[in-house]
This record gives structure tokens, sequence and C-alpha cells, in this order.
């Protein structure tokens, strides 16, 4: 009897509350008005942006907080990269290899006079700790690397070192865990690194220059005058010695 006493009581109370006033109509041409609910901000999702690559190879930022339901938006910026997802204790080394549902986007380029953006979109599932890494080339070895909802600062840290002392990266497979897509360039979360200047073509060599002209020869130095001729006297006559002795032949020639 008490029981049935007791919950009349606390049911007469509950009615005696007062329950919310309607809202209140609005003067004709005037715009109503419209209010958001508490709970559904408490619970609504949010799109939390992290550019891939740019000038650097890096993701910005590389340190994330999501709660289930939000989702994050990778937008590719300049190069090729992916967002591949790791072990925390097998850096640069896809998830997919053990685990079906590793996440992984694929390779998403980006190149100069681009007018969209490239993006991986990746509900959050979960709020354990995701370990996420480029697999292009050695980007990984250079710390292309980021933790979502880490559990310290220090995972990061750790995180960064595991993957410089790696020797290579080892490539996902199939794309798993998101959305590929695109958005308007205008409405990125970054800008574009400037193009690149072509080269200018390269300068013809110089003309070879002709041989130099061999050196000319010095002068022929001037000959010495000829000396004179000269006769030379005739030698003295040896007094001393005789004279040859003469001999006198006398021919008589006949009359004709």
């Amino acid at each position: 009897m008490k029981f049935i006493l007791g919950a009349s009581l606390l049911a007469a109370t509950v009615s005696a509350l007062p329950s919310p006033a309607p809202p209140a109509a609005a003067a004709p041409g005037q715009p109503r008005k419209f209010t958001i609910r508490q709970d559904f901000l408490a619970t609504a999702n949010k799109i939390i942006p992290v550019v891939v690559g740019g000038p650097q190879d890096t993701y910005a930022p590389n340190v994330v907080t999501a709660a289930v339901g939000d989702i994050v938006q990778f937008q590719f910026s300049n190069g090729n990269h992916t967002v591949t997802q790791s072990a925390a204790e097998a850096a640069c080394q896809p998830l997919q290899a053990t685990v079906a549902t590793g996440v992984h986007s694929g390779h998403i380029p980006f190149v100069d006079g681009q007018t969209e953006v490239g993006t991986f979109n990746m509900p959050v599932t979960s709020t354990d700790t995701m370990f996420l890494y480029c697999a292009t080339g050695p980007h990984c070895q250079e710390g292309q690397v980021m933790v979502i909802n880490p559990t310290d600062d220090q995972q990061i840290v750790d995180y960064v070192k595991a993957s410089q002392s790696t020797t290579a990266s080892v490539d996902g497979t199939a794309v798993v865990g998101g959305t590929v897509g695109t958005i308007p360039l205008a409405e990125a979360a970054f800008v574009p690194a400037p193009a690149e200047e072509a080269a200018p073509p390269a300068a013809a060599p110089p003309a070879a220059a002709p041989p130099a002209a061999a050196p000319a020869e010095p002068a022929a130095e001037p000959a010495e005058p000829a000396a004179p001729e000269t006769t030379p006297p005739p030698a003295p006559a040896d007094p001393a010695a005789p004279e040859p002795p003469t001999t006198t032949i006398t021919i008589t020639v006949p009359p004709v």
C-alpha cells in the first residue's frame, strides 16, 4: 500500500513540472529563428585537414587528435605522396602486409598548374593510436611520418627516429581505409610552391680560337764582308841559288 502511494506522489510531482515552452511564432514577414541543440554540437563530426608534401616532404601537422566520427582529410601538395599505415615498431612497412584493414591511400601527385587538389578522406573509427608514413622513395627515411591520437608527446619523436633508422620503404598494395577525391585548389589548406622556372638553354660553346701563327724565324745575321783578295808578292829570288844554264838552238830553213 505504501509503494502504491509513493508511486502516485512521484507521478503527480513529475506532471507538475513545467514543460518546455513552445517556440514563439514568428511575426508575419519576419524570418523564423532556429536553435542548434547543444547535444548535437557535442557530437558533430569535423574535418581535420592535413597537408601532405609541398616544398618539403612532410605532413602538416604531423600530430593529430581526432574523435570517432571525425574525418582526417589528407590534401596532397607538390610532389607524389602516400598515406600508409604501419605498426609502431615497424616504421616504413605497410600494416596491410599483416592486417587487411591497414590504411593506404595510393600515390596521389600534384604538379604545377593544377587547379584541383587530390584528397584522401579517412574516417576515424577508433581512438587507438595510428602511425602513418609516406611510401614514396626515401620520404619515410627523411621523416615524412605522422601519428594520430598519440598517448604522449614522445611517440612522434620515437616514430621519427625509427623511420630514419630504416634503409628503404615498402609500398602498400590497395587503397583501404578512406576515399580518394579532389577539392578545388582555392579550398585547400595550402598554397602550392612556386612553379620551377625552366632552366635557360645552354649557351653554345665559344668558337675555337685560330691556331697561333708560328713565330717568325729570326733574321739571319749579316754576312761578314769578304776579305779583299790580295796577291801575294813574288817571293824574292834566292841570291844564293845559281841561275840555270842557257841553251841556244839554231834552225836553218832552206829557200823554196
